[in-house]
């Protein structure tokens, strides 16, 4: 996905002259002052606008009969507008969408999606995307009340011209992954939760040299996770930090000073790698976790094989393993529980925290006839109405009110797969702009991943630990395109090479952060210092 975005940025850099040459507004004022307009339709009549939006290459605005989703239906009555999708619901590749909107001009009126900001706000900067500020003072109320509440949201959905392009998504809570283990396997071998590294680091040995699955061979594999970027993660342990986002590409995280580094070139990281190279040569990591096919992890050593001990992942999709039936008719006491994080250097943090801004939600074009129209359309969805229909759906269909609360019918709880069920069925939880709830997850959340996320919430341990959603220049954009790519790919290799033995990490450790600066680790630092420090200026 990086490497399909940045290929879109750099589109975004050789259209600049196309949008230029072919005039298109750039202000808010000269886009609004072409109307004559007022947002809810001059004779009466509803105004139409014709909305792209596409995301996960399979949602839009309609369903696959091409009839526009419920909430959507309930958008246009609420504001008195005709919602025209112009999205090809069947198309395979949204990214690939929306470069061919660019071709056309962006005819559409307001664009949107999933992991769109960087692309969308590049274009934006040329002229093809209206700034959002006047539109929002004067005509969007709600969103004008959201911002000035949250001015944390808004510094993160401000442009480095100091401009609002893109009303974008902000997913609920704080807590999105947690520490796992299994419960059954401390209980058997006699352990309680880890509290501190020592803890932890004994039960994992014990995992795999006591037989806690009972099957008489040594096939435990103490440590699993989806995906081998989040095992990296486990520097934390170690008291180092591994990113600064939800993206693993964001290595640059912000120190308690406010300074800018790079997590991947300080010595505690490098005591971290060292600490994961001896796990690995211990059996304590899944040896096959650097090649393991993302997404099948636990079903395969969870449910298939009975050999997974911890991991630190999503809290509903892992603890959902709770209640699988196949597991539970082979392991019948079968049970994963999240425990606190530990740190060897006694200063325990959790590095993984969801966004205040999601680079997801969508844009008003400078093509747009009616921007008034498309801002109170967007404003609608930053209502009690259009947020409850955002994140539940249709009341009487895919929800009823209990006790003055949205509460998920169960034909709705029984799909398994709620947010994808009420994308394809309602247009509800599309990644466009509003702010989620954590009710609507928490409904279909069982009680372990419950557990989990108060527990997260309660302990608050996440101080100094996170940079919030940054936007660069278009000239640290060409800077951050230069280098993120080849220095993320050299450290991958390397740090991969190191773990797994097959380079002496105190042998090729200078060498390798000598090389990282070659590609550019210190412009990245310093592109990302100057974003930083204009989001602390935002607010």
């Amino acid at each position: 996905m990086m490497k399909k975005m940045l290929c879109a940025i750099l589109a975004v850099l050789t259209a600049a002259s196309m949008f230029a040459a072919c005039g298109v507004a750039s202000s808010t004022s000269s886009a609004a002052g072409s109307t004559s307009q007022s947002g809810s339709g001059a004779s009466g009549e509803p105004v139409e606008l014709e909305i792209h939006f596409h995301s996960d290459n399979r949602h839009t605005l309609v369903d696959k009969d091409g009839n526009l989703l419920p909430v959507f239906e309930l958008a246009g009555e609420a504001t008195n507008t005709k919602i025209v999708n112009t999205a090809n619901p069947v198309a395979q590749n949204s990214m690939e969408q929306f470069q061919l909107q660019a071709a056309e001009q962006f005819p559409a009126d307001i664009y949107g999606g999933k992991s769109i900001k960087n692309t969308l706000i590049g274009y934006a900067m040329q002229g093809a995307f209206i700034p959002l500020n006047d539109l929002i003072d004067e005509y969007a109320p709600n969103i004008k009340a959201y911002l000035e509440e949250n001015p944390d949201y808004k510094a993160a959905i401000t442009s480095a011209d100091g401009n609002i392009y893109m009303i974008q998504f902000r997913q609920a809570g704080t807590t999105g992954k947690a520490y796992f283990i299994r419960q059954d396997w401390l209980d058997k071998l006699g352990f309680e939760k880890p509290t501190t590294f020592e803890e932890l680091e004994t039960i994992l040995y014990a995992f795999r040299d006591q037989d806690p699955n009972g099957n008489g061979e040594k096939d435990e594999i103490p440590y699993i996770n989806e995906r081998w970027r989040e095992t990296i993660r486990l520097v934390n342990l170690w008291g180092a930090r591994a990113y600064s986002s939800e993206n693993f590409d964001d290595r640059t995280p912000v120190d308690a000073n406010g300074k800018i580094y790079h997590a991947w070139l300080t010595d505690e990281f490098r005591e971290g790698i060292e600490g994961l190279a001896k796990w690995y040569k211990d059996g304590i990591i899944d040896p096959q976790t650097f090649t393991r096919q993302t997404n099948t992890v636990k079903q395969l050593l969870w449910a298939n094989k009975d050999v997974g001990g911890m991991t630190h992942e999503w809290l509903a999709s892992t603890t959902m393993f709770n209640e699988n039936e196949d597991i539970l008719a082979r392991t019948p006491d079968f049970r994963v529980e999240s425990f606190l994080p530990v740190s060897a250097n006694g200063e325990p943090f959790e590095e993984h925290r969801r966004s205040i801004a999601q680079p997801d939600g969508w844009a008003i074009s400078a093509n747009c006839e009616d921007p008034v129209a498309a801002i109170k359309l967007m404003d609608w969805f930053f209502t009690e109405e259009g947020n409850r229909a955002a994140n539940f759906g249709i009341e009487g269909e895919s929800y009823t009110m209990v006790d003055g609360k949205p509460q998920f019918t169960q034909e709705v709880l029984d799909t398994g797969a709620v947010n994808i069920y009420l994308r394809e069925n309602y247009g509800a939880q599309l990644n466009l702009g509003y702010i989620s709830v954590y009710d609507y997850e928490r409904q279909w959340t069982n009680e372990a991943g419950i557990e989990a996320y108060e527990m997260y919430e309660d302990a608050d341990i996440w101080s100094n630990t996170w940079t919030p959603p940054l936007n660069f220049t278009m000239e640290e954009l060409k800077v951050y395109n230069r280098v993120i790519s080849p220095l993320n790919t050299y450290q991958d290799e390397k740090i991969t090479a190191f773990i797994t033995g097959k380079e002496d990490i105190e042998a090729g450790w200078g060498a390798y952060v000598e090389q990282c600066k070659k590609l550019g680790a210190d412009d990245l630092v310093e592109i990302t210092q100057a974003a930083y420090d204009r989001y602390l200026a935002a607010q």
